[in-house]
């Protein structure tokens, strides 16, 4: 998952230009994303107190001039950074996170799938999805006992067809060595199973028997801001509007003229109210999502030459949610997530009547020219309609639009530090897969 390809490709376009010198990795490990109705119900009540009521407040009296580590966006990834770097360091760091967005309200409408996946094919990604999944398990523990993050382990189900098949039954052998605990299905026994399911065209199943199923994303995004507030980390209300470079005239590089290095030290904020402010750091981490392109090229990443001719490859990507009404009382309580062999997925949305469903951002440049109408009609629909014959007909509404930043390059998320900015830390690009 994580686009070590990207930073190399970064170097072997420079041909004269060295690797990075610093390989440091952050170790984040959060996982995902949905949006309950009772949520829904009540964010109109409380959005305008979510500051207070995440113990954020709406104008900082302090704003710290300098300190080791500056995080770019408050969300899942930089606010769980805050909490482990704050969690291993404690007073040894000190921190801010700067949030554009302090209310929360654009996150709340962008964190509907709160969905735990062990079906992956990395052992990197094997260990990282056990060590996220134990601590959402035990997520009181780790965050406070007033954090419920509604942990319900109904399953993951992943259909593949013919030509997908034994990738899937490698896969699920490989997982087993790490000591998964999934089940193989063939059609037949997920018709059985499942009788609502069409398996016409699915030749084999496997849906994990442990740590798979769902959360509430806005519980577990609180637990982590609230939690490394206490452990000292501090908030902020600002838009990152530019970075402060000094010349580093000590740094030999390749490719770098002698004396020409420039080292960003400060990022430049602008508050609601229209101040601007600077903090000098050591380190800074981008965690801003789909923003994080456009924030990179302040420091010049992508406008400049050498190992700053590449951009930043995150780039917004838009889906629709959408609400099959009352189709959860047929397929009963124990409805697994289903990720479908044309990347259609769908769930139940927790106790209610409905089901969620939606597809996989396709990468395909044709995709982004389609009317949302057009894209239900000529791409969801027929998959869903192929899938569970029991929906057509259905009333099938539109329950959100969602963002996710996607890495253009490879399709994974960016995690390390910039080949020239070694002080500048990129995580993003994760999608709806936060690691």
């Amino acid at each position: 998952m994580l686009s070590v390809k990207f930073f190399n490709h970064i170097v072997h376009a420079n041909k004269n230009i060295l690797r990075p010198y610093s390989n440091n990795i952050l170790n984040l490990c959060i996982r995902h994303y949905r949006k309950d109705n009772p949520f829904v119900k009540t964010w109109k009540v409380v959005a305008k107190d979510v500051p207070e009521f995440l113990g954020i407040n709406k104008r900082s009296t302090i704003y710290p001039e300098h300190v080791d580590i500056v995080i770019i966006g408050g969300g899942f990834i930089g606010s769980a950074t805050a909490y482990w770097l704050k969690k291993r360091a404690a007073d040894g760091l000190s921190i801010v996170v700067l949030e554009k967005d302090i209310t929360y309200t654009n996150i709340q409408n962008n964190i509907s799938l709160g969905t735990l996946t062990r079906h992956f094919s990395l052992p990197e990604n094997f260990y990282l999805s056990q060590y996220g999944t134990e601590f959402i398990r035990t997520a009181k523990e780790n965050l406070g006992n007033d954090v419920d993050v509604q942990y319900n382990p109904n399953g993951y189900l992943v259909l593949a067809g013919e030509k997908y098949a034994d990738k899937l039954e490698e896969t699920v052998t490989i997982q087993k060595e790490y000591g998964f605990k999934n089940e193989l299905l063939t059609s037949d026994e997920i018709k059985i199973r499942y009788p609502w399911i069409n398996t016409k065209d699915v030749q084999l199943g496997c849906i994990g028997l442990e740590s798979e199923g769902v959360i509430n994303p806005w519980a577990l995004l609180k637990g982590f801001i609230q939690k490394s507030q206490q452990l000292g980390t501090i908030y902020i209300n600002g838009e990152v509007v530019g970075f402060e470079m000094e010349k580093q005239r000590d740094v030999l590089m390749e490719g770098v003229a002698p004396g020409t290095f420039e080292k960003i030290s400060r990022v430049i904020y602008r508050t609601p109210d229209n101040e601007e402010h600077t903090i000098k750091f050591a380190a800074c981490i981008l965690a801003a999502g789909h923003k994080s392109g456009e924030i990179a090229k302040l420091a010049k990443v992508g406008q400049s030459d050498g190992l700053l001719s590449i951009p930043l490859p995150i780039e917004s990507r838009e889906y629709e949610v959408y609400s099959i009404e009352n189709e959860a009382k047929k397929t009963g309580l124990n409805t697994p997530v289903i990720m479908d062999t044309s990347g259609l997925w769908l769930r139940r949305n927790g106790l209610d009547d409905d089901l969620f469903c939606g597809l996989v951002p396709l990468m395909a440049e044709d995709s982004k020219t389609l009317s949302k109408e057009d894209y239900y009609k000529n791409i969801i629909e027929p998959s869903l309609n192929n899938r569970f014959p029991n929906t057509i007909g259905t009333q099938v509404r539109t329950f959100s639009s969602e963002l996710q930043d996607c890495n253009t390059y490879d399709d994974t998320g960016i995690l390390g530090p910039h080949p020239y900015h070694n002080n500048l830390y990129i995580a993003a690009g994760f999608g709806k897969y936060g690691s």
